[in-house]
């Protein structure tokens, strides 16, 4: 065999079978192709590295080569040849010339890309053009940029700064200090629940302290120091105040989950702007396993879930008004989202309405309490393998909800997709189903736009929020008003 064909062969091995019926990127061959596409692609850098060539005719060339290679030991499916070979047609590589993002909000296809000197990419028309110099293939920049050279699964301006704020609350229930009576026990430290708002036989209901260690993210000077890998941020970093003050959205952790459970999301917005607060809910954490999914710690969680993000944001808004503090001007009161996963996400729908300081709401992969209506801009995502939560409801959800809305289904992925953490098990069991990596490949494409556009107010990332959507995501949206 050809050394390089076998150079290639070995950069497609972990590849899946794919059914030779499907079109590129469709039916029971799309993850497979996204990984034989991914993989040529990874083969084809090492063999032509763009940098390497002084004009575009050697390197397409050189890209042809191992395009064909590939297709002669089998490792892409012919379907997708042409995929590939546009993809080589949009590269800059050895051109001299950027991958020029295009986008014009008012036709039917409107992000495009074309390989243009830089002098040329200018404004034409409708269409709003940037040179995107960063990227090299114009198939990124319509799939990962929307056409505006802004990658949101890249780090923004900003360094991610984070500091663990202790906040102590009241329980919203109210428990015995002693004695026996009817008393209901709980899993997490209080000796008994009141049946009703009066004395239990030997001892006195009253309210027992919540001990929230909140992790806060938020935007920190470039250079300010090491990330540490428990946050994706820099502890204890300064503050930047330059663009401030900034939006605040408060995210709530799964059942049995803990407030760093998505850092590749709650960082990665403290880098675009964004102060990012996660509270626990104390009862049902990782450090409360395995009684932290009894049907007791789930009841007791239900009610003071929503409590504990109010007490965390109102905490936060006083915090912007003291001089002492290091969030002193920082929080903008009227941009506040609410985000959750799983039945953090179900935290959103019962939280959103309690409080009209909510702007925006973003459920991951959210359990769905009875039939909620959300009456602000909203974006539900769910993993269309999900085992976990009960996909129709969550689709019936995003029915009801009030547009503005989107909704984005992400296939092969299931319930952890919007997390960090991964059990093995159908909804995490690469490569059948899509790497952790992926998942959240997908997540910020979506999820950082939104609360761009409609949380901080930059509707330059609109174009992300426009068909088609990336291979693999299904975008839907009502925004009537």
């Amino acid at each position: 065999m050809h050394a390089f064909a076998l150079a290639v062969l070995g950069g497609l091995l972990f590849a899946m079978p794919a059914r030779a019926d499907d079109a590129c990127l469709a039916g029971a061959s799309l993850l497979p192709d996204q990984r034989q596409l991914a993989a040529l692609r990874t083969a084809t850098d090492a063999a032509c590295p763009c940098a390497s060539f002084t004009n575009r005719r050697g390197y397409q060339r050189c890209a042809r080569h191992a395009l064909h290679a590939a297709l002669d030991v089998g490792t892409l499916r012919a379907a997708c040849k042409r995929t590939a070979t546009a993809t080589n047609a949009g590269a800059t590589c050895g051109s001299g010339k950027v991958a020029c993002g295009g986008v014009d909000t008012g036709a039917k296809h409107p992000v495009s890309c074309k390989v243009r000197a830089a002098s040329d990419c200018e404004d034409r028309h409708n269409t709003d053009a940037t040179a995107c110099t960063d990227e090299t293939h114009c198939a990124d920049v319509v799939q990962w940029t929307a056409g505006t050279c802004v990658d949101p699964r890249q780090r923004g301006p900003f360094a991610a700064g984070v500091r663990v704020i202790t906040y102590t609350k009241p329980t919203v229930q109210k428990f015995c200090s002693g004695g026996t009576g009817t008393c209901t026990a709980m899993p997490f430290g209080a000796n008994c629940r009141c049946a009703a708002d009066t004395d239990c036989q030997s001892g006195t209901c009253a309210p027992h302290d919540r001990v929230l260690d909140t992790s806060i993210w938020y935007p920190a000077p470039r250079g300010s120091g090491t990330n540490n890998p428990t946050y994706a941020a820099i502890v204890d970093a300064p503050l930047d105040p330059s663009r401030g003050p900034y939006p605040l959205l408060m995210f709530s952790h799964g059942s049995c989950g803990d407030p760093n459970q998505s850092i590749f999301f709650t960082a990665l917005l403290a880098s675009y702007g964004f102060i990012v607060a996660a509270p626990p809910h104390p009862g049902n954490t990782l450090a409360d396993f395995p009684r932290c999914g009894s049907p007791a710690a789930q009841t007791s969680s239900f009610l003071e879930r929503p409590q504990d993000i109010l007490f965390v944001m109102n905490a936060l808004l006083a915090a912007d008004a003291d001089p002492s503090s290091p969030f002193f001007g920082a929080v903008d009161e009227t941009r506040i989202g609410m985000s959750g996963h799983s039945f953090g996400g179900l935290t959103v729908y019962t939280t959103v309405p309690l409080d009209p300081r909510f702007k925006v709401a973003l459920p991951m992969a959210p359990a769905v309490p009875g039939t909620p209506v959300l009456d602000v801009p909203s974006m539900t995502m769910l993993g269309q393998i999900d085992s976990v939560v009960d996909l129709p409801s969550i689709r019936t959800a995003y029915a009801d909800a009030l547009p503005p809305k989107y909704l984005v289904e992400i296939a092969n992925a299931g319930h952890f997709a919007f997390s960090n953490l991964c059990f093995p098990g159908p909804d995490c069991a690469p490569p059948a189903t899509l790497t952790q990596r992926e998942a959240h490949d997908a997540v910020l494409r979506y999820a950082v736009p939104f609360l761009e556009v409609y949380l901080a107010g930059d509707s330059s990332f609109l174009p992300f929020l426009s068909p088609p959507p990336i291979p693999g995501a299904l975008l839907a949206s009502d925004l009537s008003h």
